[in-house]
């Protein structure tokens, strides 16, 4: 492991909703000279501490920024009511707040990471354009066990967006969640199903998570974004693909068991000069089951193609 790299928290506003500040949350190590930028985005129903032991392996060449995206984490569970429901929390509106993040901090020449639906969201910022007058340029992407495919739903993200995900939200339900210890069970239940080792599962990371859900607005948006998970154009979106210049690195976990391998071939034969990686022994989370071997295949590969 590498020396510990001192560690910024933050926040920025990157909109508002009902007259209100939206702001997201994020936390920054590395300075802001160093060789590569990376901005980190993680999955659906996660918070940025899941970079945490990922972020432990790298060096200071590295300037590592993980936001926690809007509805999750720390930042703001704005209610969206001026937004149709089928707008809420999709993939595009995060890109939308990320577009908004960066131009705050005054990003530049980036490299996209995102795990899961962060992955999800690293392409929509990669395959549309930014109509920021100064938008940065990405120099790299890299995605893990991303979301981009049409694929079948796992049933705890239908459960979310479903009625269990309705009881939870009321307020008899969420008081009765935590108090008979049902939330939490059902929390570290579905992160086993996360790893392949469960041993490797972060417990830090699983219990920040726990935490988060007692905020009753964080189930509210959790059950939107569950709702509005798939995009309207998934079927043709994938041919942009196609059309990515910069350098890509495809990292993946052969016993996936959310978005399975094979559309980390997909992905390969979609992105031209894409390299990939398959751990195997492996989930849906190598940045936390492979920590230190992701974060080694990160550096190695901006090394030689930034």
């Amino acid at each position: 492991m590498t020396e510990a790299l001192p560690t910024r928290r933050g926040s920025v506003v990157v909109g508002t909703d009902d007259g209100q500040p939206v702001k997201m949350q994020y936390v920054e190590q590395g300075s802001p000279d160093a060789e590569y930028t990376l901005l980190l985005l993680h999955g659906l129903f996660d918070h940025k501490g899941t970079w945490g032991p990922m972020r432990a392996h790298l060096d200071g060449r590295f300037r590592l920024i993980a936001p926690d995206l809007i509805g999750f984490g720390r930042s703001c569970k704005p209610r969206l009511a001026s937004l149709p429901v089928g707008e809420r929390y999709t993939v595009d509106m995060h890109a939308a707040y990320l577009r908004q993040f960066a131009a705050h901090l005054g990003l530049d020449n980036i490299v996209l990471v995102g795990n899961s639906l962060g992955g999800g969201v690293a392409l929509r910022l990669t395959c549309t354009e930014w109509s920021e007058p100064s938008s940065p340029t990405v120099r790299g992407l890299v995605l893990i066990d991303a979301a981009g495919y049409a694929q079948t739903i796992p049933g705890y993200i239908e459960e979310m967006a479903g009625l269990p995900g309705a009881l939870l939200a009321s307020r008899l339900g969420h008081w009765l969640g935590f108090k008979l210890g049902i939330v939490p069970a059902v929390v570290r239940r579905t992160a086993g199903h996360v790893f392949h080792d469960a041993s490797r599962m972060a417990p830090e990371v699983v219990e920040e998570g726990i935490d988060i859900l007692r905020d009753r607005d964080t189930v509210r948006a959790y059950r939107l974004a569950a709702r509005n998970l798939v995009p309207d154009d998934i079927q043709t979106f994938p041919e942009r693909y196609r059309d990515i210049t910069c350098p890509t690195l495809i990292v993946w976990g052969q016993d996936d068991r959310i978005v399975p391998a094979l559309f980390a071939l997909m992905f390969d034969a979609d992105i031209p000069g894409s390299r990939l990686h398959v751990f195997e022994e492996c989930g849906h989370a190598p940045h936390i089951e492979y920590a230190a071997e992701t974060a080694v295949l990160v550096r190695d590969w901006a090394r030689h193609n930034l």
